[in-house]
């Protein structure tokens, strides 16, 4: 995920000794604990979304979007819920400018106060609170305003790239709302499963590869509008240009299409599209089914922008390093969710376990682990790391990747492959929690891996 910083034995250097910080406060932190959850499995987490639905009009050229979002949702809580926050990730790189990326008003069925976190967080107290099991709906005027930058979020020439643009409900759960500032070196991404229903108006020369699957293309005056389904997801995403495209199938029948931009070659485009393909099989064969009929992939130079996943749409530079990467996210973090802020490893270790698994154990698994301080651990969340980001790739990519290499040599092949399919069968469309991996992992053996986590120093909750 996220930027040129997929793990390399070049990436690794030895970081300077930084004094600890303290872990983020949320705005909510006297919030009591929710009660109730989508699954028994899960701690408390809500206020469930149910549907998002969105229409869009784009500019001639596609960096500008407005129009209307509606969130529905329940209050799956014990204890009335009278406000609720939205994430408005796209400000996080530029803070709170005088014209951010991302803007909200006219809005219905509560009414929002001021923005927070960066200008990444906006509360809104519920015209009507919303007692347990209540439905609630909060809708309003959305602006998205590109920037120029190669990122997940930005545009480059007549490219624009919509990760982490539409506002998503915040998460509340058993430790109040969960409201941690953006980081730009990985993810603070945390997030529901609904559903989307979304309508892009945009010109005709351009495309909108997405998240989702396409129910219909009406033409009109210069102009298409594109609707879009995407049930089951936890993000919703979008690129808009005037892409060339191919397409085929996975072994397993699940519809690749492939947008590139003119200066990756038709040569190469395929070439990613069968690496993409080869991890999405492998994945289907080692850990479950992929339950979503498309996958998109989105390929450009970025320009020292590696890659990044959101459900059924990938961005990624034309290298299979990053394409099989983001592509075994799609069972990591869009199948299997986790709070990415605080806990980074859940998704990226497994992610580039997957990943090494198809390219080739690293020859600097066998030196590992590699603490560059005392207080770096597999497990370290956010909070430490983006204060210490020489120490984050390291740590996460590279010893949780080789972590799991040792796991399966301890255990068998196997048997790590029996737990992983049971910690996705389990968790599949939720929300994970370290507990629950180790739980599994060790259901599939009976060797007590006990030691084995605090050799790799992976043992917080």
């Amino acid at each position: 995920m996220r930027h040129a910083r997929l793990f390399s034995a070049a990436t690794i250097v030895v970081a300077a000794a930084i004094p600890a910080v303290p872990a983020y406060a949320t705005p909510d932190a006297a919030t009591a604990p929710v009660a109730g959850s989508a699954s028994a499995t899960y701690p408390a987490t809500g206020p469930q979304p149910v549907a998002y639905q969105v229409r869009l009009s784009a500019d001639d050229t596609g960096a500008t979007w407005r129009g209307h979002q509606r969130v529905a949702f329940v209050n799956n809580g014990s204890d009335t819920l009278d406000t609720v926050w939205l994430r408005l990730w796209g400000n996080g790189p530029d803070g709170c400018t005088a014209t951010p990326a991302i803007a909200v008003s006219a809005v219905e069925g509560g009414k929002a106060g001021p923005l927070a976190v960066g200008c990444t967080a906006l509360p809104v107290r519920l015209s009507r609170p919303a007692a347990p099991g209540a439905p609630a709906v909060v809708a309003f005027d959305l602006t998205i305003r590109v920037p120029e930058r190669a990122d997940r979020f930005g545009r480059v020439g007549p490219y624009s790239f919509l990760g982490n643009a539409l506002p998503l409900l915040a998460v509340r759960d058993e430790r109040g709302w969960q409201l941690p500032p953006y980081v730009a070196n990985a993810e603070s991404f945390y997030s529901l499963t609904s559903n989307f229903a979304v309508s892009l108006n945009h010109p005709d020369a351009l495309s909108v590869p997405a998240t989702g699957t396409v129910l219909a293309e009406k033409r009109n005056g210069g102009r298409t509008t594109t609707t879009i389904t995407a049930p089951l997801v936890r993000d919703f995403a979008w690129a808009a240009g005037p892409f060339r495209r191919a397409e085929t199938r996975t072994a397993t029948g699940v519809r690749l299409r492939t947008w590139y931009t003119p200066d990756v070659t038709a040569e190469a485009a395929v070439e990613v599209q069968g690496q993409v393909a080869r991890a999405m099989e492998f994945a289907a064969g080692e850990y479950g089914p992929y339950p979503y009929p498309e996958m998109d992939t989105v390929i450009g130079g970025f320009d020292g922008f590696s890659g990044m996943e959101y459900p059924t749409l990938i961005l990624t530079e034309p290298a299979t390093l990053p394409a099989v990467h983001e592509a075994a996210h799609q069972w990591w973090y869009a199948l299997v969710g986790n709070d990415e802020y605080a806990h980074p490893w859940l998704d990226e270790s497994l992610t580039h376990y997957t990943t090494t698994k198809l390219l080739g154990i690293p020859d600097y698994c066998a030196g590992a682990p590699f603490w560059f301080s005392d207080t770096m651990r597999v497990d370290a969340g956010m909070d430490y790391y983006d204060l210490r980001r020489d120490e984050y790739v390291p740590a996460v990519y590279g010893d949780g990747a080789c972590m799991f290499h040792e796991l399966e040599a301890l255990i068998g092949g196997d048997a790590i492959r029996t737990g992983l399919r049971r910690y996705l069968a389990a968790q599949q469309f939720g929300v994970a929690r370290p507990a629950e991996l180790r739980a599994a992992l060790q259901s599939a053996t009976t060797m007590d891996l006990g030691d084995f986590w605090i050799r790799w120093r992976n043992t917080a909750g």
